[in-house]
């Protein structure tokens, strides 16, 4: 046989391996991509401080549930609020507060019967694990060089204002929800004598904060601790002072809901509050009701 001839018939052979190479691997890439679009969407709002103990009830659940993909938003508990007001597209809620469930259901956007009491949690006060410093209690919070410390609008915050209130550090006329929100870190900072406060969108961004040494001490919850091994609690706060911190859950309405899609929601609603979530929650720190 002669080069030239070889020549031919070696790159037809490449060719022709090559075309079975990107076809398979075209029929490969649109296997996936249907597989991938096969699944049914699920979007589930948490608290931020929710975020490892839902994590590994997500994982189970998609495990057992293979054509279902949960969608988690973590974020404050006031700003997923107002997302789900604008429309963003949510089923289920679980809130580090009452008060944005009760908005939503004055709204008509809860699904009747739905809303349950899930879990409570305790305030505290964490610094760097290896702190040894002059703040011991909530009194002596003013002796701190900086705080991490939540909008008025995220739970935290809201339950940090409270308990500055209650204890008689910060003095204001007006102490109903609504005015507590507002407080503002300037004037938090005022009331302690004019020390760093650095307000956090969510306690997530408080604790890495405090890890971090960006602050001297922070208000997160206690079951946070167990998130960050880089943290310690320093004091934990009198639910008098703060009020009762419960997380409830609640389906949303959707317009978008087939019955298909619905059974997909109650069947993960039950996954995040039945027996054995719970037992995943007060593993995370959490106390169940």
């Amino acid at each position: 046989m002669k080069l030239g001839h070889k020549f031919k018939v070696l790159c037809l052979l490449l060719a022709l391996i090559a075309g079975t190479t990107l076809t398979a691997c075209t029929k490969k890439d649109t296997t996936d991509e249907k597989a991938t679009e096969a699944k049914k969407e699920v979007n589930l709002f948490i608290a931020a401080s929710l975020s490892d103990a839902v994590g590994e009830l997500v994982k189970d659940f998609e495990a057992q549930n293979a054509d279902v993909k949960v969608v988690v938003n973590a974020d404050s508990s006031g700003k997923l609020k107002s997302q789900i007001m604008e429309g963003f597209d949510c089923d289920i809620f679980l809130s580090a507060s009452t008060k944005e469930i009760k908005e939503l259901n004055e709204k008509g956007m809860l699904v009747d019967n739905s809303t349950m009491d899930l879990l409570q949690n305790q305030l505290a006060i964490i610094a760097y694990k290896d702190y040894d410093s002059a703040v011991k209690e909530l009194d002596s919070v003013k002796d701190a060089k900086s705080i991490a410390l939540p909008y008025g609008s995220v739970p935290a915050g809201f339950y940090a204002r409270k308990a500055l209130i209650a204890d008689g550090i910060l003095k204001v006329e007006n102490q109903d929800n609504k005015a507590v929100k507002a407080i503002t870190g300037k004037t938090v900072s005022e009331a302690l004598g004019g020390i760093t406060i650095s307000e956090k969108e969510n306690v997530s961004v408080a604790l890495s904060s405090v890890a971090e040494k960006s602050t001297e001490i922070g208000f997160v919850y206690v079951s946070d601790v167990k998130r960050n091994e880089n943290v310690k609690i320093v004091s934990t706060i009198d639910v008098e002072k703060t009020g009762k911190i419960t997380y409830p859950i609640a389906k949303v309405k959707s317009k978008k809901d087939t019955k298909d899609k619905a059974e997909i929601i109650d069947k993960l609603y039950k996954a995040l509050s039945d027996d054995k979530a719970k037992k995943v929650y007060e593993k995370y720190g959490f106390k169940v009701d």
